[in-house]
């Protein structure tokens, strides 16, 4: 994903997922998959489920793609879950960060 905000990290991980649910699966298939994500970004989470407004210009711009991939896909679900309670997933993404700044230094 790169250097980025963590909402816009969210934002790149949700549009990965969806293109690679499209791409996967056809669009019968789609309508009827029950979906969810488990978001730490309360933000991101709440945007995309309309609760609050996308200000930032560049969250809205992963707004515009995640709604547009979201069109197909009408049992679709974010809940947004708090860091504290989601210590696994934060462990394994710090580990991988980790592991790509070792890289890089090579």
């Amino acid at each position: 994903i790169g250097i980025r905000t963590n909402n816009e990290a969210e934002y790149e991980a949700v549009i990965l997922a969806l293109e690679k649910l499209i791409e996967l699966f056809n669009i019968d298939e789609l309508k009827n998959l029950e979906i969810n994500f488990y978001l730490d970004s309360e933000l991101v989470c709440k945007q995309i489920n309309r609760e609050y407004k996308v200000k930032d210009k560049k969250l809205s711009l992963l707004f515009i793609k995640v709604y547009n991939l979201m069109l197909n896909l009408p049992k679709i679900k974010f809940q947004y879950i708090p860091r504290e309670l989601n210590k696994e997933a934060d462990k394994l993404v710090n580990e991988a960060l980790d592991e790509f700044e070792k890289k890089e230094k090579l």
